[in-house]
This record gives structure tokens, C-alpha cells and sequence, in this order.
């Protein structure tokens, strides 16, 4: 489990700029950083070792920032892996806000997954 912020922004140009000029001002070190513009909305997904400073300093900016719990998992770094992940979470009916790569460590690609019902998505990766 880990967590991460999401910020819900206008979509313009320098939203992004925005939000991670606030991170870097409070000496934020960004761990993986995701940015997706949607018509008038952009939807932002930061992972952090200093949530609680991120959170506040993006709520004191005025930015709508939000933290939540995430899937980390570790895979085989080969096809078909993801797939058998998001097949058996798509059985149990679970919807996914958000899946994201992290990184790589060594023969592994470090997953997020964030689902609508992080109870139910662990349950179900555990069977």
C-alpha cells in the first residue's frame, strides 16, 4: 500500500508548472508524477516519501488536492502481466481510476493501481 495525491486542476496551460512549483518551494521530491488533461479538467496524481507536507502546501496554495490509498505491485517485467492483473480486477467488477507505471527495479515493473474500492481490490489480488 502507499498513497497518493491527487490534484484536480483547470486545464490550461501551466497547471502542471503550477502544482509542481508549490513541491518545490516545500523541498518535495517527487517519486512518479502522472498528468492527464480531460476537455476543461486536468487531473494530476503525485507519489511522494512527504505526503502530509504535499497535501498542505497544495491545500494552502489553493490547489484541490486529495490523498488516497494506491495498489503498489511488483510484476514480472514481461507481456501478458499487467493483463492478468487488470483481467482479474475487471472479474470482480472493480473500476480503476488510474494505473501508472512507477519504475523498474531489476526484472520488475512497479505498478500503481488505484481503484474505486481499495478494500474490495485487495481481496480480490489476494485469491
Amino acid at each position: 500500500m502507499m498513497k497518493q495525491i491527487t490534484v484536480v486542476v483547470q486545464n490550461r496551460v501551466g497547471a502542471l508548472a503550477d502544482v509542481t512549483e508549490v513541491l518545490s518551494r516545500s523541498g518535495i521530491n517527487i517519486i512518479s508524477i502522472s498528468a492527464q488533461g480531460f476537455e476543461n479538467n486536468g487531473v494530476i496524481r503525485v507519489l511522494t516519501t512527504d505526503m502530509n507536507t504535499a497535501l498542505h502546501d497544495l491545500s494552502k496554495a489553493g490547489f484541490n488536492a486529495m490523498v488516497n490509498d494506491i495498489i503498489v505491485l511488483k510484476l514480472p517485467d514481461k507481456p501478458g502481466e499487467l493483463y492478468k492483473i487488470t483481467k482479474k480486477l475487471s472479474k470482480e467488477g472493480l473500476n480503476l481510476r488510474a494505473v501508472y507505471i512507477i519504475g523498474k527495479e531489476n526484472d520488475r515493473t512497479v505498478v500503481a493501481i488505484d481503484p474505486e474500492d481499495y478494500q474490495r481490490a485487495v481481496k480480490a489480488l489476494e485469491k
